[in-house]
């Protein structure tokens, strides 16, 4: 407290010993200060306006200006009423009071499936036919609309008529015009392809989709071929397959800190198979039938001549012959059979083989001579290494249908060496750099500081010191001298003086004779 007094008492006095002048200058230095104070406290308490809505049509424009001037909400219109700004933090309230409001901003929204919310007692196939397209171009808008990157979109698909033979089935077709705020990914335009061609009805593929921008650029155009569009999906595919297992392997070897180059190439099998597999086996006896025959014959015993027995041995039959009797018995079973059916089919994209060509740096050896002096060998890569390098890659990579073919050969890496260590010191000569601009823009700061200080204190001491009083010099008038005529006549009017005021009569009387001669 004591020196806060004794810091206005000096205040005071160093006011007191002003001229008026440096007090008038003091004053109005002030009065600026305390205005730029007062102009920046002011436009800093302005809020920011953001654009609410734009490219509006007059009647778009009056329905938000009538919610905002419900909501009392402050707003300007530019553009020649196309633009509507409000106030940076009232523009999520306001866009969410358009939408209770049921109020379109910008460009007028296509209608979705809401068309068929009304549905007019004398329309026909036709017309709803018409407002199923339109419904359906409506409804791909708003998904399209929906992603980040889409301000607004137009979609318009030319419906194929519906044959009754697939072979004369017509494709679909469809056209896509996108406001884009940044130019959209590979995998970006692959999902508006494939979000217009699931919507846009069985007939519309990617095949006959164009997609491009308000600014004329071709995002997607369809092959010329369908055999180029498979190609194109086949390639992606298969190049997809090779950048992962490299960056597998590639992370590996970073972990270990291991230099090294890598590169894969994979046998992917296009080819799609159905397999029928059918195996019969014995069901349930549905009938059974036996037959049973018997079959008897008569064997005569040789002859000669007529009426005259052969020479036969003794102990066989009586003339007549030999009778022979046979009987059969057959069984026939009906069964139900039981079928195992088996389908596999393989589905295409499989890995048949891989194919891993890798390139690490090699060990190498440290010596010492007689002078203590260290030489650094490369002396490559061992066998058991060289095995350790081929299981790596082999867990990284997998195997296909067939066994992976792994290469690994040795390399001393001299030049990323070289320039690691150039990057290194490049990295010491910026943090050397950057220390030393640090320091001089520090003292550069304080050197503004000190020079505007003194400055300062300067022109406050000018302000505060009364300039030393001049010293008044009085001007001396020098009395001509008079001659002996001026001074006759100094003393003729001393005396008329004198007489003028003594007499007045008769310098009265004097003047009129006087007068008196002149006119005669």
């Amino acid at each position: 407290m004591e020196f806060l007094r004794q810091l206005w008492m000096g205040l005071v006095e160093a006011w007191s010993k002003l001229s008026l002048s440096a007090r008038v200058n003091i004053a109005i230095a002030g009065l600026g200060v305390v205005l730029a104070v007062a102009l920046a406290a002011y436009f800093g308490a302005q809020p920011s306006y953001v654009t609410l809505a734009s490219d509006l049509s007059p009647d778009q424009a009056n329905k938000i200006i009538q919610v905002l001037e419900q909501q009392n909400t402050p707003y300007r219109v530019e553009d020649a009423n196309k633009v509507i700004r409000v106030p940076a933090a009232q523009r999520s309230p306001m866009l969410l009071a358009l939408a209770e409001n049921d109020v379109p901003l910008g460009r007028t929204e296509t209608p979705g499936l809401e068309l068929f919310k009304d549905t007019d007692i004398m329309t026909n196939k036709w017309l709803r036919d018409v407002n199923y397209m339109r419904a359906i171009q409506g409804e791909i808008e708003k998904q399209l609309n929906a992603l980040d990157f889409v301000e607004y979109s137009m979609v318009l698909i030319r419906e194929a008529r519906e044959e009754l033979f697939v072979s004369e089935q017509k494709p679909s077709e469809a056209s896509v015009t996108l406001k884009v705020s940044r130019p959209p990914t590979k995998k970006n335009i692959k999902g508006l392809v494939n979000m217009v061609a699931a919507a846009g009805g069985p007939n519309l593929n990617a095949g006959n989709i164009t997609i491009t921008t308000t600014d004329g650029e071709v995002l997607y155009m369809p092959p010329s071929s369908e055999y180029a569009a498979l190609a194109n999906s086949k390639l992606e595919h298969v190049a997809e397959l090779e950048k992962r297992a490299e960056q597998r392997i590639m992370d590996s070897l970073d972990q270990l800190g291991v230099q090294g180059t890598v590169r894969v190439s994979a046998k992917v099998n296009f080819d799609e198979k159905e397999m029928t597999e059918e195996k019969y086996t014995e069901g349930t006896a549905l009938s059974e039938m036996e037959n049973t025959s018997t079959l008897t014959s008569t064997e005569k015993l040789p002859e000669g001549a007529p009426g005259v027995l052969a020479n036969v041995a003794e102990g066989t039959t009586t003339p007549g012959g030999i009778e022979t009797q046979e009987e059969t018995s057959e069984t026939i079973s009906n069964y139900e059979p039981s079928r195992l059916t088996t389908n596999t089919k393989v589905s295409p994209g499989e890995v048949q083989k891989f194919t891993v060509a890798l390139v690490v740096e090699g060990d190498r050896e440290t010596s010492t001579d007689a002078d203590g002096n260290e030489t650094e060998t490369y002396i490559g890569l061992t066998e058991a290494r060289s095995q350790f390098y081929r299981d790596l890659v082999a867990g990284a990579v997998g195997e296909g249908a067939e066994s992976t073919e792994i290469t690994v050969n040795d390399f001393p890496f001299e030049v990323s060496r070289m320039a690691q260590q150039s990057a290194d010191q490049a990295y010491q000569a910026a943090q050397l750099w950057s220390m030393v601009s640090g320091w001089s823009t520090a003292a550069v700061q304080l050197l503004l500081i000190l020079v505007g200080f003194f400055l300062v204190r300067m022109f406050i001491m000018r302000a505060i010191e009364a300039p030393p009083a001049e010293p008044v010099v009085e001007e001396v008038e020098e009395i001509p001298k008079m001659s002996s005529e001026d001074m006759r006549r100094n003393e003729v009017a001393q005396s008329i003086a004198e007489l003028a005021s003594d007499s007045p009569d008769v310098v009265a009387t004097l003047l009129r004779s006087w007068l008196n001669e002149e006119e005669s």
